[in-house]
């Protein structure tokens, strides 16, 4: 898959834009992962009795199967959106950054290995330290593109406001 250079989208294509945030391929993989690791648990199992382990160690057992079930879930199922105000991806947590606060942008994308590296687009936001967001939909791609070359403006007011239409871009700062 290739990525179509920022030149070649029209403007209005970074106006929204969402899709699951991982490939099919690392869902595939993270899936083999999980169920190798409970083939493996299993088999460990089947060995040792049962009635000998402690108390302790079933919560530990089911605790890491708990949060390892919980990531699998979320991988599975998260997905990234892009508009004019802002980025939000669900993930353990939902996260959502306002266009407005982003300060740097870098978009990572290894055009021969996004079935196995998952594009991302890493964000240095302000008062949030830095942020990553994943992508495996190619119009999240591109908008992550414009938004790393700096070709996407951010809205700096609502535009469902019910004054003026909204002020966009760098000129919308200054009065």
């Amino acid at each position: 898959m290739s990525l179509p250079s920022a030149e070649s989208v029209d403007e209005s294509a970074n106006a929204f834009a969402e899709g699951p945030a991982f490939p099919w391929l690392v869902k595939g993989l993270s899936c083999l992962l999980v169920l190798s690791l409970l083939a493996a648990a299993w088999r460990l199992a089947m060995d040792t009795p049962w009635s000998t382990w402690p108390g302790p160690t079933w919560v530990f057992i089911l605790a890491a199967m708990g949060l390892i079930g919980y990531c699998q879930y979320w991988i599975l199922f998260s997905r990234t959106r892009i508009d004019n105000l802002a980025l939000c991806q669900t993930w353990m947590w939902r996260k959502r950054i306002a266009l407005a606060d982003i300060t740097q942008a870098k978009f990572i994308y290894l055009p021969y290995l996004a079935w196995l590296i998952a594009p991302r687009l890493v964000l240095r936001v302000r008062g949030h330290g830095v942020v990553v967001f994943h992508a495996a939909q190619p119009s999240v791609m591109q908008a992550f593109a414009r938004l790393s070359l700096g070709y996407a403006q951010p809205v700096t007011r609502d535009p469902l406001a019910p004054d003026a239409s909204p002020a966009v871009g760098p000129a919308a700062t200054n009065p």
